[in-house]
């Protein structure tokens, strides 16, 4: 009942989200007054919800304005969610108490939140309650278990995380956010609603596979990498690392193998990695014929793998960039640095105690005790930075940095130049590689390493500082552009795949992922 009621809730204030969209009630939730209507109902949230929720047919239109007026989801769950669950036990007293007792516990329970409000509205009485919060909090966080100790603080970085080609990241920074923590089928449920919504809206559930015609799927999943990589034309082709597809079959050998590569132009150490993937999923770097032998013995007969060089600039950035059909030019609507897992020897800790040691290496101890299982007792001399993983993704332990602080007009006008080069794509992420954040912004030294398109996320979001209610304000933000950027190609003549068709695709990507070789 309580998650029914709660769900609930969220669908009503997502509505009111969502209809800012529409430009006429957009317009009529600006000026003057709207903005005190929106102070006002931020200031005296709790009293309003608590009244709506006891006076029947005020709550839609209540829940619906704080999505107009936005305000902060997590107060909003917070308070939705203690309403609700007071709500639900007042529902179960009357059920199972007698009528009298029923009433008398009611009466006592409506008094004392009456009473609590009114002292609430008081400066005395929430200066009192805020001392008496952080005296409980001081008291009882040393004896909270260390996990939910972090999870307050973010689990600060130990030490500054200072990484060639990035900024750095101060000690005591936090390193694990709140959007990380909730499990992502919990997570993404807000998401889904919108989906819905927009679907509706636009005629469309499957619209977003439209997003980018000259891409399988509109890269929504399951598309070809080596594909997307191609649709980078040759006056633009020496932005991009070099790339080679093949199928593995039984009949390459390392011979072969060493010429096909030659062949490309490329040369050891190489990058191999699945053609369909995900989140860096079968993702390895290989030193010569032979490990690349091995490797493919692991992965799934006639399926394509990519070659690419390996690029070693130290830094490395996820470029969100959009541009509607007919527009002369894009924008950049996301950057994000991404520091590689890692950890820094002591010269008397393990690999395994390093790893225990730091908050974010921690949380994903699973994976690297797997891929390093032969060096957890190696000790690593003093200073020396051990790389967990090739690839940064936030599935292995990546940290992820807001970095659109550090887009510039001339980097925006670079991939501009690129986008020029790759007919049909309008809406979708690159994953660069670059020498430094400085040569980064004027557009210079990087070498583009992965397109992907509408799937892709604006993966600043999972910046730990950033709040929960600004991850999912740029998530709702994204998805929303991204029904309006396929809504603008159907009207161009590019037609959505049917339910049945993005299913196939689904499943195909499903099918393949647990088949490929772990990554390094």
């Amino acid at each position: 009942m309580l998650c029914g009621i709660v769900v609930g809730d969220l669908f009503i204030y997502v509505l009111g989200l969502l209809s800012l969209r529409v430009n006429w009630i957009r317009r009529r939730t600006e000026g003057a007054m709207l903005e005190r209507c929106r102070t006002a109902l931020q200031k005296n949230l709790l009293p309003t919800l608590v009244t709506c929720r006891l006076v029947p047919g005020v709550l839609f239109p209540t829940y619906f304005a704080c999505g107009v007026m936005r305000v902060p989801f997590l107060r909003f769950i917070v308070i939705t969610l203690v309403t609700a669950g007071v709500h639900v036990g007042l529902l179960l007293t009357l059920m199972t108490s007698s009528l009298e007792a029923a009433a008398i516990q009611v009466q006592v329970i409506g008094i004392g939140c009456a009473a609590l409000l009114v002292l609430l509205r008081t400066r005395r009485a929430r200066s009192v309650a805020g001392s008496l919060f952080a005296r409980i909090r001081k008291t009882a966080e040393p004896h909270l278990p260390r996990g939910l100790r972090d999870a307050l603080h973010g689990s600060p970085t130990p030490r500054a995380i200072a990484l060639p080609g990035l900024p750095v990241v101060p000690a005591g920074a936090p390193t694990i956010g709140w959007a990380e923590r909730i499990p992502p089928l919990l997570f993404y449920i807000p998401l889904v609603v919108q989906w819905f919504a927009l679907g509706i809206r636009h005629r469309s559930l499957s619209l977003p596979t439209a997003a980018n015609p000259s891409i399988e799927a509109g890269g929504l999943l399951g598309e070809s990498k080596i594909a997307c990589m191609d649709l980078i034309g040759p006056a633009a082709r020496h932005w991009a690392a070099r790339s080679v597809a093949l199928v593995n079959r039984p009949s390459l050998t390392p011979a072969a193998l060493d010429r096909l590569a030659s062949g490309a132009g490329l040369s050891f150490p190489l990058v191999a990695k699945p053609d369909i993937g995900w989140r860096g999923i079968g993702v390895r770097l290989v030193r010569d014929c032979a490990d690349l032998h091995a490797y493919l013995a692991g992965f799934p007969a006639e399926a394509r793998v990519i070659l690419q060089e390996h690029v070693d600039y130290a830094g490395e950035a996820g470029i969100f960039y959009v541009r509607k059909p007919g527009e002369r030019h894009g924008r950049i609507f996301s950057m994000t640095f991404r520091y590689y897992p890692h950890v820094v020897g002591d010269g008397r800790s393990s690999l395994r105690d390093l790893i225990a040691a730091d908050p974010r290496a921690a949380w994903k101890a699973g994976l690297h005790h797997e891929a390093l299982a032969d060096r957890l007792d190696e000790v690593p001399e003093a200073g020396r930075t051990v790389r967990l993983s090739l690839v940064g993704s936030s599935r292995v332990g990546g940290l992820y940095k807001d970095a659109c602080g550090h887009v510039t007009a001339t980097l925006t006008a670079r991939f501009d130049e690129i986008a020029d080069q790759m007919p049909g794509f309008h809406f979708g992420r690159f994953d660069v590689r670059f020498a430094s954040v400085e040569r980064l912004a004027v557009g210079e030294d990087f070498r583009i390493i992965e397109v992907n398109g509408a799937g892709a996320e604006a993966i600043h979001m999972w910046d730990p500082e950033f709040r929960l209610a600004d991850a999912y304000a740029t998530l709702f933000h994204q998805q929303a552009l991204m029904f309006e950027v396929a809504d603008a190609c159907r009207a161009h003549g590019a037609r959505p795949l049917t339910a049945w068709e993005l299913i196939s695709y689904q499943r195909r990507q499903q099918t393949l992922l647990p088949l490929y070789p772990a990554s390094n």
